[in-house]
């Protein structure tokens, strides 16, 4: 097989009435992408977090676009990451991009997405992050691990539907995200008017960069890279999508902008809602949320608050279950063109979906669950520094996967000069090399520093060196032995279909039998 043959879907299906137009991808990409696991985090670096998230849109999130409309409009096939990198570099190249890119969303969902949700129950419904489920420690261990498990799966079972339904809790799962962030929005303008907003506050001073070298490198900058990923999770679509070349541009810029105000609007009201000591990373939106309620009558406020936490279980969910249709496709479309075992490239031919690869991520989820809250557990660890230490590696694998995704602008304007491009970044050749440098330049900074993060940052984050990079690279390692095993497997699966192919037995077997011996 050529590596630079393509093919744009799992199996051959007739157009349906579910395919995807651009108000279901932009509601589907807000789904994946607007993640509100991170705001706190965003917002917990103080006034700065509104210079540094203002920067990076401009100068990382403005080029992702514009680099993400080009390829998705160009090549709209089912694994779009996979197949960019294929069509570049050849398979294994593709490969190491498919990997990152399919294990970062299981490490994702079973790491900050979790801890998310398990927070949000301990601010919301019991006051505080320190309450411990079951009165004890061992009683909160197992009871995390269950109230876990199942967010994990309930996220691989609606991933496991087909796209008519699967783009429906999407679209919910938008909806329940915008609700959160203008409910919060609107009760914190009444919470200011009405002279609640006591305690040392941010200034107009605190807006401008005040931490060091080290945190925001390491700290800093890649939170604000991780808030603007994932709008690309539409083009491992491709295949579902109505008119592609000109649907995904427009959806991606309505989506861009949708985000861009998502994004800051509630990062600049959690920063002054909030006084500096109430703001911590894993729950800074939730304890803005918490704080605001003041406002409301005590039964009204305290039933709110018991109804945000299912609100943001269904936010982050369909967040998972939109990442895992995504992902798992582009891998699938990998295993099917033998770069992974081909069971992974097992397509439910009722409902179109990568169920083996779906259900491995599951495993692979509930497993980077348990271990880091036995981590935690055992390293005698608060909610805070199991958020630090499951975010970083999250974000390093994540971001890890667009060192082999943004180079495929550049490759392919070479390569395929004259592949039809119904969007062209603007500025010919010197815009696409501007916008790849400057995403690359990030991608490159974040990948090292979470890796090997500066001292500050260590300190910061309230866990040792030894256990922090251990846990970065040993995993790291881990999932670079997986992709090697795992491309060597699928190559000796693809020999062994083309041996047979050539053997006597099946070419007797495919040869007719002639008249005489018919006869």
């Amino acid at each position: 097989m050529n590596d630079s043959a393509s093919f744009s879907t799992p199996n051959k299906r007739k157009p349906t009435r579910s395919r995807l137009n651009v108000r279901d991808l932009v509601f589907y990409t807000i789904a994946g992408a607007l993640g509100l696991d991170t705001l706190g985090a965003a917002a917990s670096y103080g006034g700065q977090a509104l210079f540094w998230i203002l920067l990076v849109g401009l100068t990382f999130f403005i080029p992702y676009q514009l680099l993400m409309a080009e390829l998705g409009s160009t090549f709209p096939r089912a694994g779009g990451v996979y197949e960019w990198g294929k069509m570049s570099a050849g398979r294994f190249y593709a490969a190491i991009a498919a990997m990152l890119y399919w294990i970062a969303n299981p490490l994702w969902i079973g790491g900050t997405m979790f801890v998310t949700i398990i927070t949000s129950i301990k601010v919301l419904w019991f006051g505080r992050t320190d309450y411990l489920f079951g009165g004890n420690k061992t009683a909160d261990v197992w009871i995390t691990i269950a109230i876990a498990a199942v967010f994990i799966w309930s996220i691989m079972g609606s991933a496991l539907l087909p796209i008519s339904l699967s783009k429906r809790i999407s679209t919910t799962g938008a909806a329940a995200k915008l609700l959160l962030i203008g409910l919060f929005v609107v009760l914190a303008l009444i919470f200011f008017s009405a002279g609640h907003a006591n305690g040392v506050h941010m200034s107009v001073h605190d807006l401008l960069p005040s931490s060091s070298l080290g945190i925001i490198v390491s700290g800093i900058i890649p939170v604000m890279i991780f808030k603007w990923q994932g709008f690309e999770v539409q083009v491992n679509v491709g295949d579902e999508v109505d008119d592609p070349q000109r649907t995904v541009p427009r959806s991606m810029f309505l989506t861009g902008g949708l985000a861009f105000l998502a994004y800051v609007i509630p990062i600049v009201v959690t920063i002054f809602a909030l006084n500096k000591a109430q703001i911590t990373g894993s729950s800074g939106l939730l304890e803005a949320i918490a704080n605001v309620t003041i406002i409301l009558p005590g039964p009204v406020a305290m039933l709110l608050r018991w109804l945000l936490v299912p609100l943001l279980i269904v936010a982050l969910g369909a967040s998972g279950s939109t990442w895992m249709v995504s992902a798992n496709r582009a891998y699938a479309v990998a295993a099917k063109d033998h770069v992974a075992p081909q069971s992974l490239a097992r397509f439910n031919p009722r409902t179109n979906t990568p169920n083996t690869a779906i259900i491995v991520s599951g495993i692979i989820a509930t497993c980077a669950m348990v271990l880091a809250v036995l981590i935690n557990n055992f390293g005698a660890g608060t909610l805070q520094s199991l958020f630090t230490l499951v975010l970083g590696f999250t974000v390093s694998v994540n971001t890890m996967a667009y060192l082999f995704i943004f180079p495929n602008l550049l490759f392919l304007r070479y390569k395929q000069p004259e592949a039809v491009r119904p969007y062209r970044v603007p500025g010919g050749m010197p815009g696409a090399w501007i916008v790849s440098i400057l995403a690359m330049f990030y991608t490159i900074i974040v990948s090292y520093f979470l890796l090997f993060p500066t001292d500050d940052a260590i300190k910061s984050a309230g866990v040792s060196r030894l256990t922090y990079e251990s846990t970065q690279l040993i995993a790291l390692g881990a999932i670079i032995l997986l992709t090697i095993i795992f491309y060597l497997w699928g190559r000796a699966e693809r020999r062994q279909q083309e041996t047979f192919a050539f053997t006597p037995e099946k070419q007797a077997l495919e040869t007719p039998a002639s008249p005489e011996e018919n006869a």
